[in-house]
């Protein structure tokens, strides 16, 4: 290829690639990208001597008057400095593209990417910089080059060409446009060079003093705004997001087999007060900071040994309600180890309905750890008798027994009727969850009659509806009956990301149910929300790639948007204190222990002795995780099976449950199904493998459950 066209690809190479990374920020409207990428392409073919270039200089100087007014009147009215200034820096590269003549205008584009680059970390926080930059930084290297090249020719303009020429003129054209210049061996020498060039800029990123990601621009990670996550909530509102495949928040579980110990209801905000369209907190802003005690913030019952704490990392993705999510029920939470002076201004608060959100001055997102055991439920609370509690209900928490001012007097009627004579309040509430389940029908299309208010619209005209508008329902008729409860809102499931090992959960899983109050402290949780149709699986490479695209895009914001100055104080630390137990100093000076040697000497053993263990321990570990994979499609076989002879799996059961219910319910061939799913237990989560042809076996067994008769 000639020089002057592979100096072209490269130049176009490297703006291109800067462009990219600011219009994939989203700052930059469709309409203006597509005009940028339009002209962008289009000044290829405009060059000399195919296009007179000073013909219109005049007007190329006129409209970067304009746009430079244009910036400052932006900038003086509302605009954002940076945002102002990276559009009129956009408009000088596409000038300097169509007016490229001499290694100046060259020079002058270089120098626009590189502030593009500069622009695009605080408007580009995707995974996509980080790709297009390191594009950038092998662009820049082959461009550069090739332009000191060039430079040098024009500089020198005539050239001793050798002696079969007889020393005549050559003009630098000729020499620019020769095949012998650059090849294929230059550009891959140049390009791992630039490797060693982004792991220089890699080290200066992770030791340079950093204040957190928008200290000086803002903070330019927009936050997710989602319905049922302010503090109040308009009925019907999660309807439209239950196809939403955003990710909005990631767990990480260190004990695998604490992903099945609770039900998955991730609870973030709970309502009292309903006006008859609207859920609201009739006590917001009363919220109080917690202590920190032992290193987390205790929420409720923190240190009860009855059951084993179930710990998550959470990762949130920027949200404009900062709530603090966890299982229910959540005890505490812990923040960032490191004590700095940016996480000694963090707090984390509570308010009377027990949401736990936190204060940040730092960054959008946030990483904490969440510590939950299995909510108490008091037999003796449910199994009051209902006189006696409504009677407590009415002293001791009234506000959760406030009803529209203009209910329709058929709820009361329907709820009297539901609930008859049921003599405790347990017993109460479960017979109106049943028949929320029996008589009314889960849909995401609602239908809507304007004539009434939205309960009484559900209740006795559309009788189908989503899961705001079950918990509103049965809150609302229990409280109709002297029964106090209230609203909660959260997440409900996940999806598990095999590649990044963690729970995926998204906007299209969030969920509203109902807490039952029991007494002072004491609340159960109650869900009558029908399962509604079942989610299809999805398998196959697409969702592979967007399972490991989802995976990467998590590392990239907590390692390098989110690195932050906390982060570096805890791996500083983290270093001194292995140097230090290293050297075995103590205080401020001493000679290395003996016992240096000898880690040195185990570490020498362990890098010839530790690829021999793992050879000989692969084929083991890949056996149990082949078995435990085969293990998890055997219980989803048979999930399927009995779904559809009509036995479906609640959300949130664990398998054991969900055998214990196909016992109960009498389904055919139950006691063989409990038998493979304690087979399934003992692979899963006990380290067993199958024996030979007992998976095909099992596999058998599953489908011929399928063809018994009921």
């Amino acid at each position: 290829m000639r020089f002057i066209v592979v100096h072209k690809v490269c130049t176009y190479l490297m703006v291109g690639t800067a462009l990219a990374a600011v219009l994939l920020g989203g700052d930059v409207g469709p309409v203006g990208a597509a005009l940028v990428v339009l002209a962008t392409a289009a000044s290829w073919f405009w060059e000399a001597p195919r296009v007179a270039l000073p013909r219109y200089e005049k007007l190329w100087n006129i409209a970067t008057l304009a746009m430079l007014v244009r910036a400052g009147v932006a900038i003086t009215v509302d605009a954002s400095v940076l945002q102002a200034v990276s559009d009129f820096v956009l408009f000088l590269t596409v000038n300097r593209l169509f007016n490229r003549r001499t290694s100046r205008e060259y020079q002058q584009l270089y120098v626009l990417s590189f502030l593009q680059m500069t622009a695009a970390t605080v408007l580009n926080a995707e995974l996509s910089y980080g790709l297009l930059f390191l594009l950038y930084v092998v662009a820049s290297t082959w461009t550069l080059i090739l332009f000191h090249l060039k430079r040098e020719m024009e500089e020198n303009y005539l050239l001793k060409y050798g002696e079969s020429l007889e020393g005549r003129p050559v003009r630098v054209q000729r020499v620019m446009n020769s095949r012998k210049l650059v090849g294929p061996r230059f550009l891959v020498v140049t390009c791992l060079l630039s490797l060693g060039v982004f792991a220089g800029a890699a080290t200066v990123f992770f030791l340079f003093p950093r204040v957190g990601f928008g200290y000086f621009f803002g903070q330019r990670r927009g936050g997710i705004t989602m319905s049922g996550f302010t503090d109040q909530v308009e009925l019907g509102h999660f309807g439209v997001i239950k196809n939403d495949p955003t990710v909005v928040m990631r767990v990480e579980f260190p004990r695998a087999t604490d992903r099945e110990a609770l039900a998955p209801y991730w609870r973030a905000l709970a309502f009292d007060h309903y006006d008859g369209h609207r859920w609201t907190k009739s006590r917001g802003g009363m919220d109080r900071p917690i202590r920190r005690r032992d290193g987390v913030y205790p929420v409720a019952g923190w240190g009860d040994p009855a059951d084993p704490v179930v710990e998550q990392r959470i990762y949130l993705e920027p949200m404009e309600a900062r709530v603090l999510f966890g299982l229910s029920r959540l005890e505490a939470v812990a923040l960032d180890a490191a004590e700095t002076p940016l996480s000694r201004r963090r707090t984390v608060r509570q308010d009377p309905e027990g949401d736990v959100v936190y204060e940040q001055p730092d960054q959008v997102a946030f990483r904490y750890t969440a510590y939950s055991r299995r909510e108490p439920v008091p037999a003796a609370a449910l199994g009051a008798p209902l006189a006696a509690y409504r009677e407590a209900a009415r002293r001791q928490a009234p506000r959760y027994l406030q009803l529209p001012l203009d209910l329709d007097p058929r709820v009361a009627a329907l709820a009297a009727e539901i609930i008859g004579d049921a003599p405790t309040v347990g017993e109460a509430a479960r017979r109106v969850e049943r028949w929320l389940e029996s008589n009314l029908r889960y849909s995401l299309d609602l239908g809507r009659d304007d004539r009434y208010a939205p309960l009484e619209d559900f209740l006795f005209v559309q009788r189908r509806g989503h899961c705001e508008y079950f918990a509103t329902a049965m809150i609302i008729l229990l409280r109709t009956q002297g029964i106090a409860a209230r609203n909660v809102n959260g997440f409900l499931g996940g999806t598990w990301n095999s590649f990044g090992g963690y729970l995926a959960i998204s906007q299209g899983e969030a969920h509203s149910w109902v807490e039952l109050w029991l007494g002072p402290g004491q609340w159960v949780t109650r869900d009558p929300t029908p399962g509604g149709p079942p989610r299809a699986v999805e398998t196959g490479l697409f969702t592979r790639l967007r399972e490991m695209a989802d995976a990467l895009r998590l590392r990239w914001y907590k390692y390098i948007i989110e690195y932050d100055l906390d982060d570096q104080a805890s791996a500083f630390h983290a270093l001194r204190d292995v140097w230090q137990e290293t050297l075995g100093r103590s205080g401020g000076g001493g000679r290395p222990r003996t016992g240096v040697l000898v880690a040195l000497a185990v570490l020498v053993a362990a890098l010839i002795l530790i690829p021999l263990v793992r050879r000989r321990r692969a084929a083991p570990a890949q056996a149990r995780r082949l078995a435990s994979e085969a293990a998890a499609d055997l219980l989803d076989a048979l999930v399927r099976t009995y779904r559809r002879r009509g036995f479906d799996r609640r959300p949130g059961t664990t398998a054991r449950e969900y055998a214990d219910s196909l016992l109960a319910r009498e389904a055919p061939g139950a006691e063989r199904a409990r038998a493979i799913i304690e087979r399934y237990e003992g692979v899963r989560f006990g380290g067993e493998v199958f024996a030979p042809d007992e998976l095909r076996r099992l596999r058998a067994e599953v489908r011929t459950l399928g063809r018994e008769p009921t």
